[in-house]
C-alpha cells in the first residue's frame, strides 16, 4: 500500500473525461509489490490446476451454513496481506511506518488478528462468512503475473469450491499495464485458472458480447490511466484489446471503473461500475446508470463507510459508517435508481487501508502505543455480514418496474438546445439512432439530452437534429408527462415525440419552442398525457 500512488490516482480519476461529473471513486491501495443486462449464469467446468499455492499448510475448514450463495452479489476482495509465521514477511499490514502485529495500516483492527492471505484456513474463514453473507462472487484483487496477489490465486480458487463460491479479478493498474497487456492477461488467466470449478464463468451477454458462451468475468480499475505513471487515454486507446478479448474462444465480459456512459460505446466496455461513491447527495448517486445504453451491464458498487486516516488520506474522504445506516443508504440508493444491476458489487471485503471492509472487526483492540482502534459498534463484529444477507434478499426479491420504449426527435437551428423529463417518469438506457454531421454534441447529459452546433452556422441559419430511442419507466395510468425545452437566443427548437411500443415508431406530439424568455434562462415546459405511451399506438 502506497498512500501517495493511491492519492495520485484519485486525483487522476476525479479530472472527467467529458462534460459529466462522475461519481468520486476512491483509488482501492496499490500493493507494496510490483433492455437490462441480463441475470448471470455462472458456469462450472473441470479443474485442471496449473499453479502451485504459494503455501500450503493443513487447513482448518469452518463448516458450510446457509442457503447456496447469490452469484449476483459480489465483493471486492484483497489477497495482498503476508505475514512472517507463514511468507517470513509482512506485506501490507505495517506499510506507511506501521509496526505490525498490533500496530497496523488502518483505522480497524481484524476479528481474526493479522493474518496471510497465502493461509488456506484464513481464507477458509473468510468464505465460510461469505457463504452466511448470501455472498457468491469475490472479485480478487490481481496486479499482474507472478504477482504476490497472482500467486494467491490457486488458494483463493481451492477454497472457494467448498464453499461455493466464485473468483473473478480486479485487474490493477501495475506497471507496464496497456490495453494490449490486458488482452495477454486475461489469456494467461484463462490457461492458468480457467479450467477451475470456482473460476467465475457467466453465459449472460451484453452490449457488445451478445452471444451465449461462458465467459469470465473481468473488472479494469483506473481505465483512464493504464498504469500509475502512464497519462491519460480515451475510450477509443482500450477498443481494439476488448473487441479481441471478445473474439477470444472463452470471450469474456469486461466491466470498467467509470460512471461515464459514453465509455461502454466508446471502448466496447460491457458495463461500468463504480467502486466507491464517497458522498451520495453530492456526486449525484447512482444516477449514472440511467445513461448506459441498453443490454451494458449496471454494477453498482456500495460501501460500509470509508476511513483511512491512519494512513494519511484527506479528512473530506472520511465516511463515518452510523451504525450501519450508511450501508443502508448505499443499498437503498442502488437499487432505487430504476435500472436493474446485472450483479451488485460490495467495497469490500477485506480493504482494511481504506476501511471499507464488511469483515469482522475486533472490539477494543489496541495498538499498544495509545491508539484504540475503531470498530462496529452498537453492531456485533460481524454486524456488516448480516447486513449484505439482508440486502442481498432484498435485492434478489425485488420485483423491476416494466419499461416503455419511446423516440425522440431533436431539431434545432439554435446554437444549442436541451430536452428534459421533469416530471411523470424516469428515462433510462439511450441509445444514439443518428446525428447530423455538424452537430459538436448530441447525448444525454445530466438527465437532458443536449444538441450543439457553430455559432456561426446557427446564425446562418443551419440546421441540426438527433434521433434517440430511450426507456420510459415509473409512469402512472392517468397522469401527465411533463417536459423542458431550453435553448439559446437563436432559431428554435422542434421535439418530436414518438410511440415505440410497435414494430415502428408513431409520432404522438410535436412540440415547438421559438420564443424568447425574459433572464437567464430561454426555457419552456410542455406536457402530454402518459397513456399515448403506455398502449402501442394505431
Amino acid at each position: 500500500m502506497k498512500p501517495c500512488m493511491s492519492v495520485l490516482l484519485v486525483l487522476l480519476l476525479m479530472t472527467p473525461a467529458c462534460t459529466f461529473t462522475p461519481a468520486t471513486s476512491p483509488t482501492p491501495t496499490p500493493p507494496a509489490s510490483a433492455s437490462t443486462a441480463e441475470v448471470p449464469t455462472i458456469e462450472l467446468a473441470t479443474p485442471s490446476a496449473t499453479v502451485e499455492p504459494i503455501h500450503t499448510p493443513a487447513p482448518t475448514s469452518p463448516p458450510i451454513v446457509g442457503p447456496e450463495p447469490s452469484y449476483r452479489v459480489a465483493v471486492f476482495y484483497y489477497p495482498w496481506y503476508r505475514t512472517p509465521d507463514v511468507d517470513q514477511y509482512w506485506d501490507h499490514w505495517g506499510e506507511g511506518n506501521f509496526h505490525p502485529p498490533l500496530d497496523i495500516a488502518s483505522d480497524f483492527y481484524p476479528a481474526l488478528g493479522v493474518y496471510s492471505v497465502a493461509d488456506p484456513a484464513v481464507v477458509a474463514q473468510h468464505f465460510a462468512w461469505l457463504r452466511e453473507a448470501g455472498v457468491g462472487v469475490i472479485i480478487s484483487s490481481w496486479w499482474g503475473q507472478r504477482s504476490r496477489e497472482d500467486q494467491a490465486v490457486q488458494v483463493l480458487l481451492d477454497v472457494a469450491e467448498r464453499y461455493g463460491i466464485k473468483v473473478a479479478f480486479h485487474i490493477e493498474p501495475y506497471g507496464g499495464r496497456t490495453a494490449d497487456r490486458l488482452l495477454y492477461d486475461i489469456r494467461y488467466l484463462y490457461s492458468q485458472y480457467g479450467d477451475h470449478p470456482a473460476f467465475c464463468r457467466t453465459t449472460a451477454s451484453s452490449r457488445w458480447s451478445p452471444d451465449r458462451r461462458s465467459k469470465g468475468l473481468f473488472f479494469v480499475w483506473a481505465i483512464v490511466v493504464p498504469d500509475t505513471d502512464a497519462p491519460e487515454v480515451e475510450a477509443s486507446y482500450w477498443r481494439e484489446a476488448i473487441d479481441a478479448i471478445h473474439a477470444l474462444p472463452d470471450g469474456g465480459l469486461v466491466i470498467a471503473n467509470t460512471t461515464e456512459s459514453d465509455w461502454v460505446d466508446g471502448a466496447h466496455f460491457d458495463g461500468l461500475y463504480n467502486y466507491a461513491t464517497l458522498h451520495l447527495n453530492e456526486s449525484g448517486g447512482f444516477s449514472w446508470a440511467r445513461g448506459l445504453p441498453p443490454d451494458a451491464w449496471y454494477v453498482p458498487s456500495v460501501i460500509p463507510g470509508f476511513s483511512a486516516l491512519r494512513i494519511g488520506y484527506p479528512a473530506e474522504d472520511y465516511v463515518p459508517r452510523q451504525d450501519g445506516a450508511t450501508y443502508e443508504e448505499q443499498w437503498r440508493a442502488a437499487l432505487d435508481v430504476g435500472v436493474e444491476p446485472a450483479l451488485v458489487t460490495i467495497t469490500s471485503f477485506n480493504e482494511w487501508h481504506e476501511g471499507t471492509q464488511i469483515e469482522p472487526a475486533a472490539v477494543g483492540a489496541t495498538n499498544g502505543l495509545g491508539y484504540t482502534y475503531e470498530d462496529y459498534s452498537p453492531l456485533p463484529p460481524e454486524g456488516y455480514l448480516t447486513l449484505t444477507r439482508q440486502w442481498g434478499d432484498r435485492f434478489l426479491a425485488r420485483i423491476w418496474p416494466p419499461t416503455y420504449r419511446a423516440r425522440i426527435r431533436l431539431t434545432t437551428t439554435s446554437d444549442w438546445t436541451t430536452f428534459g423529463l421533469v416530471d411523470g417518469a424516469t428515462w433510462l438506457r439511450p441509445s444514439l439512432v443518428s446525428v447530423s454531421g455538424e452537430a459538436i454534441d448530441a447525448w444525454l447529459e445530466g438527465g437532458q439530452f443536449l444538441l450543439t452546433q457553430p455559432l456561426a452556422r446557427a446564425e446562418a441559419g443551419g440546421t441540426v437534429d438527433m434521433v434517440v430511442d430511450i426507456l420510459l419507466t415509473d409512469l402512472n395510468g392517468g397522469g401527465t408527462l411533463v417536459f423542458e425545452i431550453e435553448r439559446g437566443h437563436l432559431g428554435s427548437t422542434q421535439v418530436e415525440l414518438f410511440n415505440y411500443l410497435g414494430a415502428e415508431p408513431v409520432v404522438v406530439k410535436t412540440f415547438v419552442w421559438d420564443g424568447i424568455n425574459p433572464g437567464e434562462r430561454n426555457a419552456t415546459t410542455v406536457q402530454i398525457p402518459t397513456e399515448v405511451l403506455l398502449n402501442s399506438a394505431p
